[in-house]
């Protein structure tokens, strides 16, 4: 008899609509969304079917008489596809926070154009062009890693668009910029491969925004008031980084020149093998410094996209040594038919002097 179910919070995975008919096949699902200042729910989506390509079900469409902004930080629309901050505006609206006037000022602003009054929610999402809005998470999960402005949600997001991804948290662990690195954590069915996971995002988005590990759990850790306790995930990372950075020492004349060029680039003294100059603090602006001094170190040029392609100390020292090889036979075969044609040109130096040409 069961003909209504309403599902409210910032994420509700792809997964659990089809869940929820297999067990009610006739029951209405709607997606509810807003913020206790604008009287909790602002925002719908009737889920009539789930659309594979999308990373979460839609935040949707403001209910009647509310109004929802996505808009940069100077109050303007932005346009389909870009981040924004999300605004609720309407009769929903609170009239502020009881007897704490400057927190009312800083939440709720008046638009300097429309003159509507706005409650800033803290969130980010982006319209799409089908008319509703994407959450994308806490503001406060936007974060700062390498030169890159990186918003966790969408990273997060991207691997809950994955078949068999529930859930996932992604934070940033490292206590030097150069130390600072994406880790992510997902509640997954079955047991993906972690590297399948991390391919899987890098897909989809920039290097900068790709996991340095993506780890499978049976259960995300809970804070006492049931929320997912970050800090104990990081401390987790933490551990986990300290066990990965066990790793092999350059070994070859090409891997030792290559972890040599890497600490006087990153200004780090222990270079593993196997390390990754992005994940270690590597920036495109660095990697441009990179390309120069591994170029001087190995006397020979090198493509500056090769230190993108190969960005471990390992990966690279092979290439350049198999590059080197290569320059090296192009080299040889090129001296054996200068001789060829210098033997050819005095044979016919000799036959025209013998002929009294």
């Amino acid at each position: 008899s069961l003909r209504l179910v309403l599902l409210s919070g910032d994420w509700i995975p792809l997964g659990l609509p089809e869940a929820i008919w297999q067990q009610v096949s006739k029951a209405q699902i709607i997606s509810l969304g807003g913020a206790t200042e604008a009287s909790i729910w602002s925002i719908h989506y009737p889920v009539n079917q789930v659309n594979p390509a999308w990373q979460s079900i839609p935040y949707g469409m403001p209910l009647r008489n509310q109004s929802f902004h996505v808009l940069d930080q100077n109050l303007r629309e932005c346009p389909e596809w870009v981040t924004g901050d999300l605004y609720i505006g309407g009769i929903g609206l609170a009239q502020g926070y009881w007897k704490d006037q400057e927190r009312t000022e800083t939440s709720f602003v008046v638009h300097p154009k429309t003159g509507e009054r706005l409650y800033r929610t803290g969130d980010t999402g982006r319209f799409l062009p089908e008319g509703f809005i994407e959450f994308l998470g806490r503001e406060d999960f936007q974060v700062k890693v390498h030169g890159h402005r990186i918003e966790l949600g969408e990273i997060e997001a991207t691997l809950r668009a994955h078949e068999l991804v529930d859930e996932a948290i992604v934070l940033v662990t490292g206590a030097s910029e150069a130390e600072k690195r994406l880790v992510a954590f997902v509640l997954a069915q079955g047991d993906p491969d972690s590297s399948e996971l991390v391919d899987f995002v890098a897909q989809k988005l920039p290097r900068y925004m790709v996991p340095s590990s993506v780890s499978v759990l049976d259960h995300l850790p809970l804070s006492a008031n049931g929320k997912v306790d970050r800090k104990e995930l990081a401390r987790m990372a933490q551990e986990s980084g300290r066990e990965q950075r066990q790793t092999l020492p350059p070994a070859t004349d090409a891997e030792k020149r290559t972890a040599q060029v890497w600490t006087e680039v990153l200004g780090q003294a222990e270079i593993g093998a196997e390390d990754n100059f992005f994940d270690l603090g590597g920036t495109s602006v660095l990697a441009v410094r990179l390309h120069q001094k591994l170029v001087i170190a190995f006397g020979r040029p090198f493509p500056l996209v090769s230190v993108f392609e190969y960005p471990t100390v390992r990966a690279f020292a092979g290439f350049a040594a198999n590059e080197g090889r290569k320059q090296d036979a192009k080299r040889d075969n090129s001296d054996r038919i200068a001789r060829r044609r210098a033997r050819i040109s005095r044979r016919g130096a000799k036959d025209s002097v013998e002929s009294g040409e």
